[in-house]
C-alpha cells in the first residue's frame, strides 16, 4: 500500500483514530487507534494493521498511578476488561472507566442488558395500553393518577415518592 509512510523502525509514523462500526469486526462500536506495523510473522509484505481500543489506552493513564511501572500496568490490564460505568461505549472520560476482571465484567454487562430489556418490555406494554410518559412517576417508574412536584426533587413523583423525597419542601399536586 503506497499511501503508508514508514519511519526508520518500519512503523507507520502516524496512527489513525477510527470508530469501529457495529458489525464490522472485533471491537465493533468502540473507538480505536489503528497503526500499520512490520510483523515478521505476517505473510506477504509483512505489514499488519494493529488496533488498540481507545478506552484501554486511556485506562492506562486514568486508572493506574503514574508511578507504577508500565510493565506492571500492562500485565495487570492484560488480564482485565475495561468497563464503561455508564454503558456508553464512546464515553471515555477517566471517571467512567474501570478495569475489572473478565468474569465480573461479563456479569455486569449481562445485568445491564437484562435491565435494558426489562425497561424496553415495560415501555412497549405501556404504549400498547395507551399510557403516556406524563402518567409515569419519575421516582419509582409506576403509573400514577396524581403526580406531584417539589423544590426537593427533580421531575414528577407519585404522592408516595413525593412524600419520601421532598426533604421537607412543600409538595404541589
Amino acid at each position: 500500500m503506497p499511501s503508508y509512510h514508514y519511519g526508520s523502525n518500519r512503523v507507520q509514523r502516524y496512527a489513525r483514530f477510527e470508530h469501529a462500526k457495529p458489525g464490522h469486526g472485533s471491537g465493533a462500536g468502540y473507538e480505536r487507534w489503528r497503526s500499520t506495523e512490520y510483523r515478521p510473522h505476517t505473510p506477504g509484505e509483512r505489514r499488519e494493521d494493529v488496533y488498540v481500543a481507545h478506552h484501554r489506552l486511556l485506562a492506562i493513564v486514568e486508572c493506574y498511578p503514574l508511578e507504577e511501572p508500565i510493565e506492571s500496568v500492562l500485565d495487570d490490564l492484560s488480564e482485565k476488561d475495561v468497563h464503561h460505568r455508564n454503558g456508553i461505549k464512546w464515553d471515555n472520560r477517566g471517571e467512567n472507566l474501570e478495569p475489572v476482571e473478565h468474569a465480573r465484567h461479563a456479569s455486569i454487562t449481562q445485568q445491564e442488558v437484562r435491565a435494558w430489556a426489562e425497561d424496553e418490555k415495560r415501555e412497549r406494554e405501556r404504549r400498547a395500553a395507551g399510557i403516556s410518559d406524563e402518567d409515569i412517576c419519575d421516582g419509582c417508574g409506576d403509573v400514577a393518577e396524581l403526580l406531584a412536584t417539589s423544590p426537593g426533587f427533580a421531575g414528577e413523583r407519585c404522592l408516595e415518592c413525593a412524600r419520601r423525597e421532598c426533604d421537607g419542601e412543600p409538595i404541589e399536586v
